[in-house]
C-alpha cells in the first residue's frame, strides 16, 4: 500500500467513529505507530483531521479545536466583562494560574501593578506580562499546542505538580450540567493538573459554551469553587448554587 492509498484510508477510518487511536489504526493498516503518527500529522497539515492525545478526530470535529486568533475575537466584548469580573479574586502578592484559553488571557488587563505572580501555558500570556516588573511570570515549558498558542504534555503536568498557588483561572470549550469539557485529551489533563495545584478553581466562559459537549471530559462541577460568566439561566444558576459554587455574572458589573 502506498502512503496516498493509506493516509486515504485513514480518513476513511475516521468518518465513521470520529475518533481512532494511534494502535487501533497501525494494527488496521498493519503498519508501525510511527508510521501512523507521521501520516496523522500530515494529514493535519491539510485539514483532514484534528490530531488528539493518542490518536485523531475527524475533520467534521475541527471546529471545536479552532484558533486562538479566531475564539479571542468571537463575544468580545462578553469575555472582557467577564474578565473584569473575575480580576476581583486577585488580591496583591497572590499567586494565580491563567490558562491558555481565550477569555482567561483577558484577565491579564487586570494584573498590572498588583505584584503578583502568575503561572501559565499561555505564550499570548506571557507576551502581555513580558515588559510588567510587577508580575512575576513564571512559564510552564512543554509541547507547544499551535491551535491555541499553549504548553501541553507531560513536561507541563510534571511542571505542575511541583507548585502550589492561590487561584486558577480556567477557561474550557463547552460546559453543561453534567460538568466541563475539553477539545483535547492532553489540554484536559493539564487542566486537571492546575486544579489540583491551587486551592481556588474560578472557571471563566461565556454563555455561548452553554449546552454543549467537547471531546474531552475536563471536570464535574463539584471540583469548581467560583463560575464567572455573562449571563446564566436561573435554573442552572440554582443548580450551581446548591452545589456551594459562587455564580457572578458580568451583567451586574
Amino acid at each position: 500500500m502506498d502512503i496516498n492509498e493509506r493516509r486515504r484510508q485513514i480518513t476513511e477510518i475516521l468518518s465513521v467513529p470520529g475518533y481512532v487511536t494511534v494502535e487501533d489504526l497501525a494494527q488496521k493498516l498493519n503498519v508501525s505507530s510511527v508510521t501512523i503518527r507521521s501520516d496523522l500529522t500530515a494529514l493535519e497539515k491539510t485539514g483532514a483531521l484534528v490530531r488528539t492525545h493518542g490518536g485523531a478526530m475527524s475533520a467534521e470535529k475541527k471546529s471545536t479545536a479552532r484558533l486562538l486568533s479566531e475564539t479571542m475575537t468571537e463575544y468580545g466584548k462578553q469575555k472582557k466583562a467577564i474578565a473584569a469580573r473575575a480580576a476581583g479574586f486577585i488580591t496583591e502578592g497572590s499567586t494565580i494560574i491563567v490558562d491558555s484559553g481565550s477569555t482567561t488571557v483577558h484577565l491579564l488587563e487586570y494584573v498590572s501593578g498588583k505584584n503578583i505572580t502568575v503561572v501559565t501555558n499561555s505564550i499570548p500570556a506571557v507576551d502581555r506580562l513580558k515588559e510588567d516588573p510587577s508580575v512575576e511570570v513564571f512559564i510552564i515549558g512543554g509541547s507547544l499546542k499551535r491551535s491555541y498558542m499553549g504548553t501541553i504534555g507531560p513536561l507541563a503536568n510534571n511542571a505542575m505538580s511541583l507548585l502550589n498557588v492561590d487561584v486558577y483561572f480556567m477557561g474550557a470549550a463547552n460546559y453543561n450540567k453534567d460538568g466541563i469539557t475539553s477539545t483535547n485529551l492532553m489540554e484536559a489533563e493539564l487542566k486537571r493538573a492546575m486544579m489540583k495545584a491551587a486551592d481556588k478553581v474560578v472557571f471563566l466562559a461565556d454563555s455561548s459554551k452553554y449546552g454543549r459537549k467537547a471531546f474531552a471530559s475536563l471536570c464535574l462541577w463539584d471540583e469548581i469553587d467560583a463560575f464567572v460568566t455573562d449571563s446564566i439561566d436561573p435554573d442552572f444558576r440554582a443548580f450551581l448554587e446548591d452545589k456551594g459554587i459562587e455564580v457572578i455574572t458580568a451583567d451586574q458589573f
